[in-house]
């Protein structure tokens, strides 16, 4: 009797444990899951004892994997595992990377500076600024890299089984990440960006996320993404891009731009500022540009978007940099990066021109050059040249001040000329190239052979016709009666006549006039205006 009571009780324990065996197993069909490879001495006990919660728990991955041996498991295979049946502790991220402005924003709303090295837990909120950067590593060597202007929280960062699969969810409340996802490939790493209006979900990966308003983009450059909101998801392969806007379903998968061609652009530059003419790229309506102080694009200097393909940036001190420019479609989606490396030395900067302006036609043999002052510059090297190539020099002069008045009287014709700030012993760039015209004033008439003769009331004036492309100006004075000006006309020949208005001593002063109008200097000859008798 007391053996049959025993035998029902335990069939009726047995019954009672049946929903308890079977529930891990039914939750784990609906849950995340951790694909284990099996390595050699591997069993289901050591596993359990290992990595599970409880370690008795290896009876449901055997029943869940049919293993039929828990002593004996084919190395290399995979099992599904769960994740609520792991062992989970805390992770923790680290700042690699800090320029610019990067700070971490406290629950009373205050900013506290980020240094490398520091160590970020869940529920951190990230914040950029203009020209910044900041990386951080994740547990399982994930790195995303915050752009400038962004905001970042730490919503989840979970490791099971003591390192061997790490969770990691991250919410962009605007600006851009770049990530480079699990580089170590470890199956069952996962990352999730999410955003106000969507998710990214990324197992390894490279890609980039950006929310703007209520716009979501998405461009995955190596492996596969998951962009998901409302509702729906879509699967986005390397270079392929999407978004959502409004939180409506993500668009089909756009191929992304190509890297812009930049092995034309130039790699050096002597003067502010530096431009940068992308050739033109099919679908592009933009192109993004940023300047860096490194060739690993960590120290960010400048940034600017064309949608003209003229990338300007006006204000960069000299050294040596490296372009990183994407090109940008109709949908706001950016392509694949080119980098371009350059140099600037463009300080101290170049004098700009004031006299003679470009292509100005001067008449001085001697003119005075002069340029605007540099604060930097303690002199300047002016330079004079008969060509454009500055190989036929006319004059090179180092100047303390910021004119310079020629010694020897120029030749007429064509001259260009340059300048370049001096800074101790410290050189800056030319300026670009200034060109004049030196065309001397007309030279003073011959009179030698001037006649003057008075008719009645009339001069007739009878002298040599003015040179080619020349004519005369005439202006009369009256010496007896103190009168200037008494008549004055222009565009005269050798052969001209007036009406004399006052008898006496009469001056006649004659000047030659080029076509421009210039006068050279006057030619003088006196007579005597007497009355008809």
């Amino acid at each position: 009797m007391d053996f049959k009571l025993l035998i029902i009780k335990r069939i009726m324990l047995f019954v009672l444990l049946i929903p308890h065996l079977y529930q891990p197993l039914i939750g784990a069909e609906n849950s995340p899951e951790w694909l284990y490879r099996v390595r050699p001495g591997d069993t289901l006990i050591h596993f359990g004892n290992r990595h599970l919660i409880n370690p008795d728990d290896w009876r449901v991955l055997q029943k869940l994997n049919h293993i039929k041996n828990p002593y004996r498991m084919p190395i290399g295979s995979k099992m599904r595992v769960p994740l609520h049946l792991l062992k989970q502790v805390p992770a923790q991220a680290e700042v690699i990377f800090a320029s610019g402005g990067a700070f971490i924003i406290n629950g009373d709303k205050s900013r506290q500076a980020i240094t490398v090295g520091q160590k970020l837990n869940v529920g951190t909120e990230l914040q950029t600024i203009a020209k910044s950067k900041l990386n951080i590593r994740f547990a399982d060597g994930s790195i995303v890299t915050m752009q400038p202007n962004s905001t970042l929280k730490l919503d989840t960062l979970s490791m099971y089984s003591g390192g061997g699969m790490v969770d990691t969810k991250l919410r962009l409340q605007q600006g851009g990440v770049e990530i480079e996802a699990n580089p170590t490939h470890t199956p069952g790493n996962s990352m999730q960006i999410f955003t106000p209006t969507a998710v990214a979900a990324v197992r390894g990966t490279s890609f980039r996320v950006s929310a703007e308003s209520q716009t979501v983009r998405q461009e995955t450059l190596t492996g596969q993404v998951a962009l998901a909101a409302a509702g729906q998801e879509v699967a986005i392969d390397k270079g392929y891009g999407s978004l959502s806007e409004g939180g409506s379903a993500p668009l089909p998968p756009v191929q992304l731009l190509a890297a812009p061609d930049v092995s034309k652009l130039i790699v050096q530059f002597e003067s502010l500022p530096v431009e940068f003419t992308l050739p033109a790229q099919k679908d592009a309506a933009a192109w993004v540009g940023s300047v860096y102080q490194d060739a690993q694009l960590n120290i960010l200097a400048a940034e600017n978007m064309s949608q003209s393909g003229q990338l300007t940036f006006v204000d960069l001190p000299d050294g040596q940099y490296t372009l990183k420019v994407r090109a940008k479609d109709s949908l706001g989606l950016e392509g694949f990066d080119a980098v371009h490396a350059f140099s600037l030395n463009a300080k101290p900067y170049a004098p700009a021109i004031v006299y003679p302006a470009a292509a100005e036609a001067i008449r001085e043999p001697k003119p005075t050059l002069r340029w605007g002052n540099i604060n930097q510059a303690s002199s300047y090297q002016l330079e004079l040249a008969n060509d454009a190539e500055f190989k036929q020099i006319v004059m090179a002069q180092q100047v303390v001040n910021t004119q310079f008045t020629l010694e020897s009287a120029l030749q007429p014709g064509q001259y260009f000329w340059r300048l370049a700030s001096l800074n101790q012993s410290e050189k800056g760039p030319y300026s670009a190239i200034n060109h004049f015209v030196y065309k001397p004033k007309p030279p003073a008439p011959d009179i030698s052979q001037l006649v003057a003769r008075v008719i009645e009331n009339r001069v007739f004036i009878n002298t040599l016709n003015p040179p080619s492309g020349f004519f005369y100006e005439a202006t009369l004075d009256n010496e007896q009666n103190q009168q200037k000006n008494v008549w004055q006309a222009v565009g005269l020949n050798g052969r001209f006549d007036f009406l004399l208005r006052e008898y006496g001593k009469q001056t006649l002063r004659l000047r030659l006039v080029d076509a421009e109008g210039v006068a050279g200097p006057e030619a003088v000859t006196e007579f005597d205006g007497l009355p008809p008798r």
